[in-house]
């Protein structure tokens, strides 16, 4: 079941991808999170079950919790955060916490840190 549910995830990260570089190859302008292309791959790779909409709250794997500490473009990730509609804000709290890593306030607010 945690391999199912592993492989959607990864797949649901490159159809995400995909669609990010085809809206980037169409309009000119920077898309949310273009400076931060590896830091939000990493995180949809390691984290994304943990925050993702619906569903309750999960403690995060030493994975995901590796991932968010090693972050180089925080309020990049921030920006996007708050462009995708699939995490819950809440959830992102929660898994920093418990990861030990402070999230900014206004983090997925616009980017406002």
């Amino acid at each position: 079941m945690a391999q199912l549910i592993s492989a959607s995830s990864i797949l649901a990260a490159t159809l995400l991808l995909l669609l990010s570089a085809a809206a980037t190859a169409a309009t000119p302008q920077a898309q949310p999170g273009a400076a931060c292309h590896n830091d939000i791959v990493a995180l949809r790779t390691t984290c994304y079950e943990y925050v993702q909409e619906g569903g309750r709250a999960l403690p995060p794997s030493s994975n995901c919790c590796a991932t968010l500490m090693g972050l180089t473009n925080v309020p990049c990730v921030c920006e996007y955060l708050g462009s995708d509609l699939d995490v819950d804000l809440d959830k992102v709290f929660y898994v920093g916490r418990h990861c030990g890593v402070a999230i900014p306030r206004g983090c997925g607010a616009g980017g406002q840190i």
